[in-house]
């Protein structure tokens, strides 16, 4: 109801126009408040050393408030990069993670299910598989390493590192 009523009052079209006048006159008035550092790194990095040089032959205060302002500019600017850079890994290697959860939860169950099939179809409850099968259906470091996991350590509660051998009668 309300998405028809928005559809109704403006068009795409108009609202496009809007936002181009709105840039049109902010590229024409620039606001006289705002600080007009530079953009590029290597531009104010060059400022910052013609502040620096200039404070060593004629230093004021102007100069050296201006030049602890940009400093504290490029510290800021580089700390963004930096907080978005480890942002952006540490969102990868949880959507890696995630993938790597979902290949060891389908290798688990291959071997849930193969020990579910081995040992009769009778029902079992939740608290015999949880302490019968969960004990004997262990992950090995190969099955992990064959399913192409790289980080195994993530996995090492659910890995038992040299399968069980059967224990030989004595006679």
């Amino acid at each position: 109801m309300i998405k028809q009523r928005l559809e109704n009052e403006f068009t795409s079209e108009e609202m496009e126009s809007w936002a181009q006048e709105v840039r049109t006159a902010i590229q024409e008035s620039p606001d006289e408040n705002e600080e007009a550092f530079p953009n590029n790194a290597e531009e104010l990095r060059d400022y910052i050393l013609t502040l620096e040089e200039n404070m060593k032959h004629k230093p004021t205060d102007h100069l050296r408030e201006e030049l602890r302002t940009y400093k504290a500019y490029q510290t800021g600017w580089y700390k963004g990069v930096c907080f978005t850079y480890e942002y952006f890994i540490a969102e990868k290697e949880k959507e890696r993670v995630r993938e790597e959860d979902k290949i060891a939860n389908k290798v688990y169950d291959k071997k849930l299910f193969a020990y579910l099939e081995k040992h009769g179809t009778k029902e079992f409850s939740k608290d015999e598989l949880l302490t019968k099968a969960s004990s004997k259906i262990l992950l090995t470091r190969k099955d992990l390493e064959k399913a192409g996991i790289q980080n195994i350590g993530r996995y090492l509660h659910l890995v038992d590192d040299e399968p069980k051998k059967k224990k030989r009668k004595k006679k």
